[in-house]
């Protein structure tokens, strides 16, 4: 009679656990500023690709990205997302399909947009890219605070504001942006990127380096320090959309894509983050269309700019490809999706959006 009891518990228990979504224990974010879902979705844009009053080299795009199909132009451009995201994991975002993400903030630009996707709440009040300390909680912050993730919470970004957005001095983050050097007790890879990033052109004026500095310098970090939870923010293809190149747009895309794939074959391949780490991917806004050099551009007086998309793979995500069902998700649901993926509530002062319906 014992026994049985307590078999019966032990079952009950398992079936309990069993029925549960499954968890991350490990949450990396990668954002590609300012990337287009025209672009994700569709590959090079025919009216940039052909255009003969470009001052970029079309036939570099022509040679690189071109097909006869938006399906071959976007495997051709992100060739990771459409084979191992599109198979195992989920996109968001292909307006084509009636799949629609937004931002829900109203300014369309970078401060606003990451302080959304960080803190689940797009605030009126943070409306410039200034250096202001965020005067709201991301979750990276809820996370560091508690003993499990405590000092497991790192940022890697090529734009000089991300200690601003996330309140580096308050939250205690470990946030490397801008040119500044990993510290601390180093590996000899670390050292040497650090160092190579000051050798490497300054094509943005101080503001930003390049990106193949922040995720080389992100990734080694990642193997050194094992943190739980990582964002990884690029801006190549912001600052060559704004220059109006193109060419070096997409070079920038397709190199992200290479980098978030060697990402994921190291996740894949290391025990503690191997089938227990979700990847979520995505943009801090949008851009115009291709009409009249409005892809350049994007403000809330840009038509579009307001668009973007949401790409996730992981142990905790329904694969459902590339999504074709009609919806409308905000930005500000990726903080809380964060959260509870990785079995969490993400509960601070300020309202957050609800999260979204990405878990098995």
């Amino acid at each position: 009679m014992k026994f049985s009891f307590v078999f019966g518990l032990f079952v009950a228990a398992f079936t309990c656990a069993s029925a549960q979504s499954p968890r991350s224990e490990n949450i990396i974010v990668v954002t590609l500023d300012g990337m287009r879902w025209q672009e994700v979705f569709g590959g090079a844009d025919s009216l940039l690709t052909f255009d003969s009053t470009a001052r970029y080299s079309t036939g570099f795009v022509k040679k690189n990205f071109w097909a006869p199909t938006a399906l071959e132009r976007r495997k051709k451009l992100m060739p990771f997302f459409w084979s191992v995201v599109a198979e195992k994991g989920v996109l968001l975002g292909n307006r084509n399909h009636g799949s629609l993400v937004n931002n829900a903030n109203p300014y369309w630009f970078s401060y606003p947009g990451y302080n959304e996707i960080f803190t689940g709440f797009p605030d009126p009040g943070v409306d410039s890219n200034d250096k202001i300390p965020n005067p709201n909680e991301t979750v990276f912050e809820h996370l560091n605070k508690m003993p499990r993730y405590r000092g497991k919470v790192a940022v890697f970004g090529s734009w000089n504001v991300f200690a601003s957005i996330f309140n580096e001095k308050r939250s205690g983050i470990m946030v490397n942006d801008g040119f500044r050097d990993v510290s601390g007790k180093l590996t000899e890879q670390q050292a040497l990127y650090n160092r190579l990033q000051h050798e490497m052109p300054d094509l943005f004026h101080g503001s930003e380096r390049l990106d193949v500095a922040t995720f080389h310098m992100a990734l080694e970090y990642l193997k050194a320090n094992k943190p739980r939870v990582m964002h990884i923010g690029l801006g190549d293809t912001d600052e060559f959309a704004h220059g109006g190149q193109y060419d070096f747009y997409l070079d920038a895309a397709r190199k992200s894509d290479a980098w978030i794939k060697e990402l994921w074959e190291y996740i894949q391949s290391t025990p503690q983050y191997a089938n227990k780490t979700t990847l979520l991917i995505t943009t801090d806004h949008g851009r115009g269309k291709a009409q009249d050099g409005q892809w350049r551009h994007h403000s809330d007086e840009v038509p579009g700019a307001g668009e973007i998309w949401i790409a996730a793979l992981g142990p905790a995500i329904q694969p459902e490809g590339e999504s074709k069902k009609t919806a409308q998700y905000q930005q500000g649901q990726i903080a809380a999706t964060l959260a509870k993926l990785l079995g969490e509530e993400f509960k601070p002062k300020h309202v957050v959006l609800p999260a979204l319906p990405l878990g098995r």
